[in-house]
């Protein structure tokens, strides 16, 4: 899995990026979201801000008014600093939860929408760093138009936030948000595509020899077999695809020894007993589409193809072989 961090100051359009990765097929998990769950009434954090910041950052239902508790904070960095203390452990631990039921469900990509990334974290700590930015004139206009502030209260909102130019040489890729959505799709469409070739050379690309892919029958197998083609081809992994009953199949593979075969799931065990008589003993994996929700797949491969605007499905290996 590649993990991904998507960052960008306020108004920069970071936000609509997520999006657009999500829709190509990324999983993504947002840090507002999880602060959000994290202050919800009856827990501990939020009865911690109450204790930090006083009884009138809450509205009379009792949840967190972000407005008074954004006007206790914004400018003063202690109080800022306090508040953070309180919120940003149970967002990293949440994370962290969330992370390892993406590993464990076998996700290609995951992004983590992080607004203080440099702020908050160790950038390290992720595969990729992706900055959304925008020029302070055009933040401020959106923040006018979007939010209802003043010059004055945008201007105090984007200087919270450590600036853009100090973030820039950090990151791995740069998607200047300057014109229109149609120009933004653009830009984060090259670097999710490059996001995409990545993550399956991680998967994949250690093999040493092609991957064979192999059907016997038209449907959502070969299509499926299909998608897998283009997940090795974007990523530069040498396969070939052959097609037909046991002996054909077997005297395909033969030329070129395969470092691992995967099969649609029809595929007869005449089959496989033939490419196992013909010398070839890479690992042999079933094409088979998972549930819906976290992957059973103790001793099983799992690789993710909606990137490629296909179902995830599960590469089983084959007990007869």
């Amino acid at each position: 899995m590649l993990n991904v961090a998507l960052t960008g100051n306020i108004a920069a359009g970071k936000t609509s990026v997520a999006e657009l990765f999500r829709q190509w097929g990324a999983t993504v998990i947002d840090a507002d979201v999880l602060a959000r769950e994290a202050q919800a009434p009856g827990g501990a954090v939020l009865a911690a801000i109450v204790k930090q910041f006083g009884a009138d950052v809450l509205t009379p239902a009792g949840t967190l008014d972000r407005a008074a508790l954004r006007g206790k904070v914004m400018g003063d960095d202690a109080a800022l600093g306090a508040l953070n203390r309180i919120v940003h452990p149970a967002v990293r631990r949440r994370r962290t939860e969330l992370q390892d039921e993406s590993t464990a469900r076998g996700d290609l990509i995951l992004v983590n929408d992080i607004p203080l990334l440099f702020e908050s974290l160790d950038p390290d700590q992720f595969d990729r760093v992706v900055l959304v930015d925008a020029p302070v004139a055009i933040r401020r206009a959106r923040l006018r138009a979007l939010r209802g502030l003043s010059n004055e209260d945008a201007d105090r909102m984007i200087a919270a936030q450590m600036p853009a130019e100090r973030k820039r040489p950090k990151s791995d890729y740069v998607i200047d948000n300057d014109d229109t959505l149609v120009a933004l799709e653009a830009k984060a469409r090259a670097v999710f595509l490059d996001l995409r070739r990545l993550a399956v050379r991680r998967e994949w690309g250690d093999r040493p020899g092609p991957v064979a892919i192999l059907a016997e029958s038209e449907g959502d197998e070969r299509r499926a077999l299909g998608a897998l083609s283009g997940a090795l081809e974007d990523a530069g992994i040498p396969w070939y695809f052959a097609s037909g009953r046991a002996a054909a199949l077997a005297e395909a593979l033969a030329p070129r020894p395969p470092a691992m075969v995967v099969a649609s799931r029809t595929i007869h065990p005449e089959a496989v007993a033939a490419i196992r008589r013909a010398g070839i003993s890479a690992p042999l994996s079933f094409l088979v589409p998972t549930p819906e929700g976290p992957v059973e797949h103790g001793g099983h491969v799992v690789l993710d193809l909606r990137p490629w605007g296909h179902r995830r499905v599960l590469l089983s290996d084959n007990p007869l072989a």
